[in-house]
This record gives C-alpha cells, sequence and structure tokens, in this order.
C-alpha cells in the first residue's frame, strides 16, 4: 500500500512538472550580431519576445518600463531600451520595440571577436576590431568609449578611479552614419594678474587658465602674449600650460605705472584656439 502511495505521489509529480513553464533567462554564452542581434533576441523584437526569451526583468526604469535589465545565466546582466510600436516613447505595452540592447560580465562575444573580458583587459584589441570606430578618451588619456556607428556596436569604459577598478559595457543599436567628431578647441577662461612688493621691489605674476572644448584642463598648450608697459614699450613671452592647464607669467623689479598682458595665440597640436570666446586682455596699476 505504501509503495503504491509513493508511485502515484511521484507520477502526480511529474506531471505537475510537464505542466510548469521553464523559467527563461539569457543565455551564458554565444555570438553577437554588431547591429543585429544577441544570444536569444534581436533589434527589433517586441517585448513579449523578449520576456519569452528572457523571462520576466529583475527590473525597469520609469513608468513606461522603457528599461529593463535581464539576469545572464552564470552571470552578468543584459539591458533593453524600447521604444513604442509607433516609434515613440515606450508604452509598457507588449508590443513595445527592443531598440538598444547592452550588457557587462558575459562571454557573448561579438562577430569580431570581442567579449567584455577582452575589452576590460586589452582596449587596444577593441581598437583593431573595429578601425572605422570613433575612439572617445578622458583627460587622463584612458579609452572610455569605441562606437561603430555604421556596424551597430559601441564599447564603454567607466573608470571608477577611487575604487580603483573598471567596468565595461558593449552594446548594439540599429547601424547608423557616423556622429560628426566635435572640433577640438582651446579657450582662456580667465587671466589673473597680482603685484606685490619684495624686499622693496614691485613684481607682477599672471596667471592664465586653458580649458578645452569638455572644459577640462588644456595641459601642453604653448601660450604667446605681450606685456605693455608704462611708457608704450612691449616684451612677447611664452609659457606651455601645465597638467592643471595654467600657464604662468612674471616680471620683477618694475617701476610704479599701468601694465597690460596681451594674449597673442595658443598653440595645441590637434586644437583651434578659440579667440572669440576667450579672455586675451588684463590690466593692472601697479602703486
Amino acid at each position: 500500500m505504501f509503495r503504491k502511495v509513493l508511485l502515484v505521489s511521484f507520477i502526480a509529480l511529474l506531471s505537475l512538472a510537464a505542466v510548469l513553464p521553464v523559467l527563461a533567462t539569457a543565455p551564458a554564452e554565444g555570438i553577437v550580431f554588431e547591429g543585429e542581434s544577441v544570444p536569444g533576441i534581436s533589434l527589433g523584437d517586441s517585448r513579449s519576445q523578449v520576456e519569452a526569451a528572457y523571462g520576466q526583468p529583475d527590473s525597469c526604469q520609469g513608468p513606461d518600463r522603457g528599461y529593463c535589465g535581464f539576469p545572464v545565466d552564470g552571470g552578468g546582466q543584459v539591458f533593453v531600451r524600447y521604444h513604442g510600436a509607433d516609434g515613440g516613447p515606450a508604452a509598457n505595452l507588449p508590443g513595445d520595440i527592443a531598440h538598444h540592447i547592452h550588457w557587462y560580465r558575459t562571454a557573448w562575444t561579438t562577430t569580431a571577436g570581442i567579449n567584455t573580458a577582452i575589452a576590460l583587459d586589452d582596449p587596444d584589441a577593441v581598437i583593431a576590431a573595429y578601425p572605422d570606430a570613433q575612439v572617445t578618451t578622458n583627460q587622463w588619456g584612458a579609452v572610455v568609449r569605441v562606437q561603430d556607428a555604421p556596424s551597430g556596436i559601441s564599447v564603454d569604459w567607466f573608470h571608477d578611479f577611487y575604487g580603483g577598478f573598471t567596468t565595461v559595457t558593449i552594446g548594439i543599436f540599429l547601424p547608423s552614419d557616423p556622429a560628426p567628431i566635435p572640433e577640438q578647441i582651446t579657450r582662456l577662461i580667465d587671466i589673473e594678474l597680482t603685484a606685490k612688493k619684495v624686499k622693496g621691489q614691485r613684481e607682477i605674476r599672471a596667471l592664465l587658465l586653458l580649458r578645452n572644448e569638455k572644459q577640462l584642463a588644456a595641459a601642453g598648450a604653448t601660450v604667446s602674449a605681450t606685456w605693455i608697459f608704462p611708457d608704450g614699450s612691449s616684451q612677447t613671452v611664452t609659457d606651455v600650460t601645465s597638467s592643471s592647464g595654467y600657464a604662468y607669467f612674471e616680471l620683477l623689479g618694475v617701476p610704479r605705472g599701468s601694465y597690460t598682458l596681451i594674449v597673442d595665440d595658443v598653440v595645441l597640436d590637434g586644437y583651434r584656439f578659440d579667440q572669440a570666446n576667450s579672455v586675451l586682455v588684463d590690466s593692472i596699476r601697479v602703486k
């Protein structure tokens, strides 16, 4: 009798397992086709298709649930961004369309042979794999983005200098024309003239601050300027900006009177000096 009850219970459990849905998840491995698909889903899939492949998301942002994250089997995360079926904002409907997919800490490998582990270890390998991509670096020269718009792929590095670690994400999107490369420019943000007496001698010091188009320090630029003295004579001076973007000039043992510093030019390889939006002149009266 006991064996019969046990057998019936076992059969019932098997029957229950047969009707329960298998929980879906993003696969641990697979090939990424740039501008087209990742393992399990494709750009252009509906929200219902994505959730059929990956299951319910861990979380979604916004009332329209337009940006959702899913776990990857064995670790990692994949994120899907949706828009509405009409091309507008997502509407939190099954027909919303996936238009951008990115991920981190997975073994997914692109057709060019790149995955997040390779990108983390060797950014130059990513640049070599996508030779036509636009490469963006930060002020310390570290690579922060390699984006190949015509292929529909972007690799991004997030450097936490305080924590001492870097995270890499890779994303695909519909191929497009490359974004125009922004012009690299320098601007003189400020000229600060100060005068004081040191052991009975009058001194003038000039501190000039140079920034680039990202408002970061423009180091290594040659700044040419002209001092105009009280008697109308002049003197040309040059200095190279420091790692903080400062140029420095001084006059020692000067007489009383009005002094003017005029910036003539700033030269930095690959950059245009934006004179129209720069501070070019400052004056000081020495007593």
